[in-house]
């Protein structure tokens, strides 16, 4: 029988084990890398040329700032691990953009303040991913939807209007190999996240733009001027500067 020295066997034994270690770990280290949504700022030849040059402050919700979920896929054969996303910082800088775009003379502030505000406050974030199976091949669906509250409040707190800006997307993957888990997961959240982002922008810059029937349908001028004509989001800062001139006499 071949006998192998006492101290090569050890050696034997350890690589052994670190192989079957590596192996093990590499089972099981399957939690899926964080999916952080990048640039998501709506395209400037999207954005409507209409400037707002009344003051007003901008307030975005803690909820916008702090927004992060886990996604756990769905599947009918087998069970994932669920997929981290962090959205944002990326939606608030996306609302930053696209609002400095449309009003030239707009405050950040960390909450409402007695002045005329334009604020935005998170309703749903909705993202899906599905695996769908295949005979070789499975196929990773992946579907985003975003619902936010623009509103404009005049100084003494009152609403005078308000709408909801809604943003989707899906993508879809083909090529995702049996056996290769949801490697693709994490990038096609976040294609799938920011481009609902930028579509939910591209609702609130028609609003600003004037190009957009949300005004006449959601718009609530003022309880005291229920008869007041407003159809463009320049009727609402009309009302408001009318406001503050009245205020200042």
């Amino acid at each position: 029988m071949l006998q192998i020295p006492s101290g090569k066997l050890v050696r034997f034994r350890l690589t052994i084990l670190a192989v079957v270690m590596a192996l093990v770990s590499g089972c099981t280290a399957t939690v899926p890398e964080t999916a952080r949504v990048q640039h998501a700022e709506l395209p400037d030849y999207k954005v409507g040329n209409h400037r707002v040059e009344e003051a007003i402050d901008l307030y975005i919700e803690p909820r916008i700032q702090d927004l992060r979920l886990t996604v756990t896929p769905q599947s009918e054969t087998k069970v994932y691990n669920p997929i981290p996303v962090l959205v944002g910082p990326s939606l608030e800088r996306a609302l930053l953009a696209m609002s400095r775009q449309h009003f030239a003379n707009i405050t950040t502030v960390e909450e409402p303040d007695d002045n005329p505000t334009l604020s935005y406050k998170l309703l749903t974030y909705k993202p899906v991913v599905s695996v769908v199976p295949g005979f070789i091949t499975k196929r990773l669906n992946v579907s985003a939807r975003l619902a936010l509250q623009v509103s404009i409040h005049a100084a003494n707190g009152e609403q005078l209007f308000s709408t909801t800006a809604i943003g989707t997307s899906h993508v879809s993957d083909t090529k995702l190999a049996a056996g290769s888990g949801l490697k693709d997961g994490p990038r096609l959240l976040e294609v799938a996240t920011r481009d609902a982002i930028i579509d939910a922008m591209y609702d609130i810059s028609s609003i600003f733009g004037n190009s957009s029937s949300e005004i006449s349908d959601g718009v609530r001028v003022s309880s005291t001027s229920p008869n007041a004509a407003v159809e463009t989001m320049d009727d609402v800062i009309l009302h408001l500067r009318t406001w503050r001139e009245e205020a200042d006499n």
